[in-house]
């Protein structure tokens, strides 16, 4: 195995750690969570945080994406002429900045000045003020971290990364259960601590920044053209996604209630799981894909496609084993309630199985300037079709019907992006290697969905955690036949090759 595709298995390995955190702080405290809410009250606070997260993707503009291609080290497609390499990053991070503080300012404005209006479609039964009022102000901040992050990931510094964010995130699950426990304020507590953390890390990243000399350069209004011309048109995919996680809790608020939300708000903590394996892949596999790509090095597209036929093996062992476990996992971790939510996870588990081949495809798009309007298109159809499908779903067959409209949402999302980045000039998926993978995961889905269906023939719960680990075994040592591949993989993680 080469030395570059084990530093993406360890850099890899450090963002799955941030990302899962980041991901699932929430699920990391759900014992507390829901022992101190209501299904109803985690419906709502859940739609707090979704709401928050779209308000965080608008104000950031999709200058992410900007920052990893225009302030990465090799500044690969860019103008250097009169510049050096630090120069041209300052200039195009500090213009970020700018930007992204302005726009963050405007959409809080807009949010709070229109609140009145949308608050009783997305919070049906519940006062816009104080809490929700209290919460905006997180978005004045909550986009400087993401460009930060986004800054420690073009320059590969995966250890920061990981530290920033799981300090963030412990904070954010520190001060939250603080205030909702020995303080009793409820989800104003919940409003608060995102505003208190968000805006304390913002300040930190800045300074950060400045130390590492990317704040605060002169730019031009070219910079900020510049920028804006790559990023906007990844705005729509950001946003699109985003929004359709937000609608999908409306429609779920509004035609089944408020409850279902926070049920369903649970079982998408597996798919936020295995998207934490899958992120944290795409992260480490962007920057040096795009590496491989400007060098051109001997053998790069057979070292591309080992690397990401490892990756989909990993993301199948990991959806398999969430949709395996997950009956256990919410016995163990929340009040009688909430277990109803472990009944769509195997079909949430199959839509992230499908979803593995995306994020590879996507790194592709978006090396060529113009793919991201291939990206755009992706998440504007997928989410246009799966927006009525849940509507459907969730009318006919409640949480089991919007569960299929994620299925089809990124079913659609993968095919697209498939079939896009075969135009350009891409190591290409190794269809074999993924497929004989994904089997082995499709297998352990169908047979945890019809045991669910017949509850598991009424076997007790010791016997039946043991026929799943014995199954979990079998697909491990299935994968590994597959793709012996991996295992070198993992070995890469824990061991530097000479």
């Amino acid at each position: 195995m080469s030395v570059e595709s084990a530093g993406v298995a360890r850099k890899s390995a450090i963002y799955a750690v941030a990302s899962i955190v980041q991901k699932l702080s929430s699920l990391i405290l759900l014992p507390i969570y829901t022992r101190l809410l209501t299904p109803e009250e985690y419906g709502y606070f859940n739609i707090i945080v979704t709401l928050l997260m779209l308000g965080g993707a608008v104000a950031a503009l999709g200058l992410e994406f900007a920052v990893v291609r225009y302030s990465h080290p090799s500044l690969s497609g860019t103008n250097e002429t009169a510049h050096n390499h630090g120069d041209r990053q300052a200039e195009n991070f500090t213009a970020t900045y700018a930007i992204v503080i302005a726009s963050s300012f405007l959409l809080t404005v807009v949010l709070v000045a229109t609140g009145p209006l949308y608050s009783p479609l997305i919070f049906p039964g519940f006062d816009f003020y104080p809490v929700i009022l209290i919460a905006l102000s997180s978005i004045l901040f909550q986009p400087l971290t993401t460009v930060y992050l986004a800054l420690l990931q073009a320059r590969s510094m995966a250890r920061s990364f990981g530290t920033y964010s799981l300090a963030l995130f412990a904070s954010n699950g520190l001060l939250t259960v603080i205030l909702l426990g020995p303080m009793e304020a409820g989800l104003l507590g919940v409003a608060t601590s995102a505003v208190i953390v968000n805006a304390t890390f913002a300040l930190y990243g800045t300074w950060r920044a400045f130390r590492l000399g990317m704040l605060w350069a002169k730019f031009n209004r070219d910079d900020v053209a510049r920028l804006l011309s790559y990023a906007l048109p990844m705005l729509p995919h950001t946003l699109t996604l985003q929004a359709t996680s937000l609608a999908t809790r409306v429609i779920i608020s509004n035609i089944v209630s408020v409850a279902a939300a926070g049920l369903f708000n649970i079982a998408m903590y597996a798919v936020n799981f295995i998207d934490a394996v899958q992120t944290a892949f795409h992260r480490s596999f962007l920057s040096w894909y795009f590496v491989q790509v400007d060098n051109k090095p001997t053998g790069w597209r057979v070292q591309v496609r080992n690397v990401i036929a490892s990756f989909v093996s990993a993301s199948v062992v990991i959806a398999a084993s969430v949709a395996l476990f997950a009956d256990e996992l919410l016995l163990i971790l929340t009040p009688q309630d909430f277990h109803s939510a472990a009944t769509i996870i195997p079909l949430l588990a199959l839509s992230m199985m499908v979803k593995s081949v995306y994020y590879p495809s996507l790194s592709a798009l978006l090396y060529h300037r113009k793919g991201t309007n291939s990206v755009l298109l992706i998440s504007g159809t997928s989410s246009a079709i799966s927006i009525p499908l849940a509507i459907v779903g969730a009318w006919y067959w409640g949480l089991t019907g919007v569960a299929i409209a994620q299925l089809v949402q990124r079913l659609t999302m993968s095919a697209m992006a498939v079939k896009l980045s075969a135009r350009l000039d891409f190591a290409g998926i190794p269809w074999s290697r993924v497929l004989k993978a994904q089997s082995g995961g499709l297998a352990i889905v169908a047979i945890v969905m019809i045991g669910d269906s017949v509850d598991w023939w009424g076997v007790d719960f010791w016997p039946l955690l043991s026929v799943k680990i014995v199954l979990w075994v079998a697909l491990i040592l299935y994968i590994l036949i597959c793709d012996p591949f991996l295992a070198k993989t993992a070995r890469s993680v824990v061991h530097r090759e000479p």
